[in-house]
């Protein structure tokens, strides 16, 4: 599967998501992209287990941690892994039933307790995880995306020291202009893209992990129901 490329390569892949028309790689002084043109033949789609295959190999090189297979066949596994971060508490949105189970079932391992967002948004908060079913998963950069269709909140994905994705098998797609194409009739006001651990080196140089966002990302990549 193909990387995502240069910046200047990547906005184009977006611009031309969102607009419907194939890529191209203007010159300097040529102008915006024209209209509609014939499109260069694409791969055929990936199997889901290639998906999921490539998804794993390209979150675990940004970072992340992916962990797979039955709920509870490694929910002793990931309650170890959230006491080693130091987690005390968790978030779970309103409306997602399957991440308020997990949390449910985890509790007792830390233990735990439900963290309010009021909670994390006027400071002294907890270390927390945030837990929630991804709405896409992107196979070619091992991308975890939440939007604010439907009153879906991203706080979880935001505010949390440690970020827990649901990953169903069946909301991955290959690349990124897949999902763009889903939006782009009717873009949300809010869209997040999860790759590993937020990070930035805008301070000196420096890199920085979780000034924007989680410093963990684990990818729990669920059986479909």
């Amino acid at each position: 599967m193909e990387p995502l490329g240069s910046k200047d390569a990547l906005i184009r892949r977006i611009h031309a998501a969102l607009h419907g028309h194939d890529e191209r790689a203007a010159e300097p002084g040529a102008g915006p992209p024209g209209p509609p043109g014939p499109s260069a033949p694409s791969a055929p789609p990936a199997s889901v287990e290639k998906r999921v295959a490539h998804f794993s190999e390209a979150l675990r090189s940004a970072a992340g941690t992916v962990m797979s297979g039955d709920l509870y066949a490694f929910l002793p596994a990931l309650g170890e892994a959230l006491r080693t971060l130091g987690v005390t508490a968790l978030l779970v949105p309103e409306g997602d039933p399957v991440a308020r189970e997990l949390a449910d079932a985890l509790m007792p391992l830390g233990p735990f307790r439900l963290a309010s967002t009021s909670e994390l948004l006027h400071g002294n908060s907890p270390v927390t995880a945030g837990i929630q079913s991804a709405e896409f998963a992107i196979a070619e950069s091992g991308t975890v995306v939440q939007t604010g269709r439907g009153g879906r909140t991203l706080l979880p994905g935001l505010v949390t020291e440690v970020h827990v994705a649901l990953v169903r098998p069946d909301i991955l797609v290959d690349r990124m202009e897949d999902v763009l194409s889903v939006l782009a009739a009717d873009p949300p006001r809010t869209i997040s893209f999860i790759t590993g651990p937020s990070r930035t080196g805008d301070i000196e140089q420096t890199l920085t992990l979780g000034a924007h966002g989680p410093k963990t990302l684990i990818a729990v990549i669920t059986q479909s129901p």
